[in-house]
């Protein structure tokens, strides 16, 4: 436990990357796609993005990934949104997923992914701009997963669901702070009474940034599956 009462990763790096970037953490994060593309980039032109989320406990993607196994056939088209620098097309690759592609706002961490070989392709898309540049039924499956955090609400999700085919699937993760109070569980069911998907699988609130040094133990995470009907 560090002085600040909370568990983390208190060092001056950690505390220096969220000072810089103050748009992307906590509960005033910002959903201008302008400003989450800048702050991203900044966050990895540090050197050190991957190494960060390692300090802080980070293991969304690996987590996402062995969910993902449950559902998805290896050999499957997948749509990894929102792939940042390649954390969960790595872990996918690691069990057996090849048929990967890879969309991000952040050209900065599109360099980091494309080095990682997880991907097919990679291409810089501003997810908040839709339709997204896919045809309908594109996809075998979507992974969302650490970024849902900066959209107003589930049309994203809606979005996500027409690019992958009928019986594919959507895996997504979400803060339980935003879900609790955006009432969150109410726009999913929504989806669900309007025929886009049936829920196949969810957790209960999990670990998110454990060493963060400002979320702790205080921000969790929640991991879901939609089956796209």
């Amino acid at each position: 436990m560090n002085p600040s009462g909370r568990d983390g990763d208190d060092t001056p790096a950690a505390r220096d990357i969220i000072e810089d970037t103050p748009d992307i953490w906590g509960a005033d994060y910002s959903t201008d796609s302008e400003t989450v593309e800048r702050q991203y980039d900044d966050f990895a032109r540090t050197g050190s993005y991957d190494e960060t989320f390692a300090a802080w406990g980070y293991v969304g993607p690996e987590t996402a990934a062995a969910i993902t196994l449950n559902y998805v056939p290896t050999d499957a088209r997948v749509l990894d949104a929102a792939c940042g620098s390649g954390l969960t097309g790595r872990a996918l690759q690691r069990l057996g997923y090849h048929h990967l592609e890879g969309i991000d706002i952040s050209s900065e961490l599109l360099a980091i992914a494309r080095e990682t070989g997880a991907y097919e392709r990679l291409g810089r898309v501003d997810m908040q701009d839709l339709p997204l540049p896919f045809d309908d039924d594109e996809f075998d499956a979507v992974s969302f997963i650490g970024a849902l955090t900066y959209f107003e609400d589930a049309a994203i999700l809606e979005e996500l669901c027409r690019v992958v085919r009928p019986g594919g699937h959507v895996v997504f993760s979400q803060r339980e702070d935003i879900m609790q109070r955006d009432r969150y569980e109410s726009q999913l069911a929504r989806l669900e009474a309007a025929g886009t998907w049936r829920r196949v699988f969810g957790t209960e609130p999990m670990p998110y940034l454990p060493g963060h040094p400002e979320y702790g133990s205080d921000i969790q995470v929640r991991y879901f599956v939609y089956e796209v009907t």
